[in-house]
């Protein structure tokens, strides 16, 4: 069995248009042992427009003018499809799916044939291992966390850093690649036929539905907490807050019981409350938020357009201490 790690740079992306300039590649066996590494340099067809997932540039560890002078993807197709297909190899790439993407584009630029193999992602098997499921682990971070050494952006370079993490993952679980995959469910991405899926965990998978329950509970809370607000209509008892608009943080709405409570207590008073911040001169957060909105609701404290922040316990205390 032999291990393929495979890295893309490409001269531009856009939608539906990926230009190759370099196909790099890392064979190893199954004891990681090197048996061959390569940069193969394509000439795009096209100019450079290098940009990363932020928009910003990035410069690639080559000379452009380079490019020209070798064959196109069409030459050196054959060559990466006898790589990445075959029964006696496993194809493993980092964030893998955007260079299948690559492949198909090319595949489609270039009327040649789909490619067809199954591959995996090292960066959805360490999420999977770490339960790291709300944020994306690059390439770069992951060499910085298993001490690593690579240029960045040499693909040939990148597919080696993605077989030692490869390697480091395995050696940290004292296991062989292989069952690896298999201790933590993942699921092979796939390509054929010009259609692609990606490589998954079962993990993950249980993380994105939880975490879609858990939105849509928050998401009727908040509707049920909406609807009580445009439907509560008393004649307020006091004018103390007359004048005053009060907003919730969004954990605040969360708690039905709480939040009715409390816009109860504020219009008995004369106030009344605002479903929109921009709509508030008064503001409750629970101690320790750090969400959007109350980040929002700081910094229209800082431009004057929210004249009070409180805490809920200590709003609760000053104004209503017999509900504590």
């Amino acid at each position: 069995m032999k291990y393929v790690f495979f890295d893309i740079e490409c001269a531009c992306v856009y939608k539906n248009v990926a230009k190759i300039c370099v196909f790099g590649y890392c064979v190893a066996d199954e004891q990681f042992n090197i048996l061959e590494k390569q940069d193969i340099l394509i000439n795009p067809n096209g100019k450079f427009h290098l940009t990363d997932h932020g928009g910003d540039g990035i410069v690639l560890p080559y000379d452009y003018d380079d490019f020209k002078k070798y064959p196109d993807f069409k030459k050196f197709y054959p060559r990466i499809k006898e790589l990445l297909e075959g029964g006696d190899r496993l194809v493993f790439g980092h964030a893998a799916v955007n260079d299948v993407k690559y492949l198909n584009l090319e595949t489609k630029r270039y009327k040649l044939p789909s490619f067809s193999f199954r591959f995996a992602d090292t960066q959805v098997l360490y999420m999977a291992m770490t339960e790291t499921f709300d944020r994306q682990a690059g390439l770069e971070s992951l060499t910085q966390i298993f001490e690593i050494d690579y240029t960045p952006h040499c693909a040939a370079d990148d597919a080696y850093a993605t077989m030692r993490i490869a390697q480091e993952m395995c050696a940290k679980e004292s296991c062989t690649l292989p069952e690896l995959l298999e201790k933590f469910s993942i699921r092979f991405g796939k390509i054929g036929n010009y259609q692609y899926s990606n490589c998954s965990s079962n993990r993950r998978t249980e993380y994105l539905r939880e975490k879609s329950r858990i939105k849509r509970e928050r998401g009727e809370k908040r509707a049920r907490f909406n609807d009580f607000v445009y439907g509560y209509r008393v004649r307020p008892q006091t004018d103390e807050w007359r004048g005053k608009r009060f907003s919730f943080a969004r954990s605040i709405e969360e708690n039905l019981s709480l939040a009715k409570s409390l816009v109860k207590e504020i219009v008995r008073r004369g106030g009344r409350y605002s479903l929109k911040l921009s709509g508030c001169n008064a503001f409750v957060e629970e101690e320790g938020d750090d969400s959007v909105r109350c980040a929002a609701a700081h910094k229209l404290q800082e431009e004057g357009k929210i004249a009070e922040i409180y805490t809920l316990a200590d709003f609760r205390a000053r104004f209503m201490p017999e509900q504590e």
